[in-house]
């Protein structure tokens, strides 16, 4: 999907970067951020939700992408001690919440150095919500609580799951504030036949049909929008294929971006 650049004025922030959800096919959000620094994009604010809310938080703390490569390399994303049998998710996600504390010690969104907006799906109200204040680690692991895998985060009465149920690429906190918005979505269906799936790509699938429907909606607010495609042939839990996914995206943004 491809939207023309167009010039916006008066807004307080030259670029604006959008990063959808998608598991660890999120970790494609690094070579899209590495190719549109080569061709002179550096985004003042940013927008995420689930792992692109993650991505976003480490990049607005100040980290390269080879930094947050050396990162990635260095920790085990889903280590077996996380994992437990319980009804309210079977991962411990308080291994993110460590990995947060370690490497952006603050845990503020105040303490970043560019402004990030966050979204997650209120569960009870049925609505989505945008934190962009206050404490970073509750509001990532909410963004990123995906149903019956992680256990819900709670604040108050409210209680909050992953952010791409109903917003998984969250442009409106940045409506306004800037003069390029940029979006970058890593979920893009592949055109495989329905009888070739697993029952496991199937549910994936059917997932992802379910939450692009507010995909396309926001990406035409997009002045650029970058959806690398057939990522779903990258499983979202796959470990192994964390260097492929990165490679190629950054592949697909570079060619995307030099043909402009």
């Amino acid at each position: 999907m491809v939207f023309s650049l167009k010039k916006r004025q008066r807004r307080p922030h030259k670029v604006g970067l959008v990063l959808s959800g998608g598991g660890l096919r999120g970790i494609g959000h690094l070579g899209a951020i590495k190719a549109l620094e080569e061709h002179g994009y550096r985004p003042s604010i940013i927008s995420g939700c689930s792992m692109g809310a993650i991505i976003g938080a480490f990049y607005a703390a100040g980290y390269t992408v080879e930094g947050m490569l050396r990162i990635i390399g260095e920790n085990d994303l889903f280590p077996t001690t996380s994992f437990r049998l319980r009804t309210s998710g079977f991962v411990d996600n308080r291994f993110l919440a460590r990995l947060i504390h370690k490497h952006i010690p603050e845990n503020t969104f105040e303490a970043l150095k560019i402004p990030l907006h966050v979204s997650a799906t209120n569960f009870r109200a049925g609505k989505v919500e945008y934190f962009h204040s206050g404490t970073l680690d509750d509001a990532l692991l909410a963004s990123s609580s995906v149903p019956l895998m992680f256990p819900p985060i709670k604040r108050g009465e409210s209680v909050y799951y992953d952010g791409g149920i109903l917003d998984n690429l969250p442009v409106k906190p940045l409506l306004g504030q800037c003069k390029y918005l940029i979006g970058v979505h890593v979920n893009a269906p592949d055109h495989i036949e329905p009888e070739k799936l697993t029952p496991a790509k199937m549910l994936d699938r059917i997932t992802h049909l379910a939450i692009g429907q507010s995909v396309g909606l926001n990406a035409r607010e997009c002045d650029l929008f970058l959806e690398p495609p057939d990522m779903l042939q990258f499983s979202m839990f796959g470990k192994k294929e964390l260097m492929h996914i990165y490679e190629y995206v950054y592949t697909y943004a570079s060619q995307f971006l030099s043909q402009r």
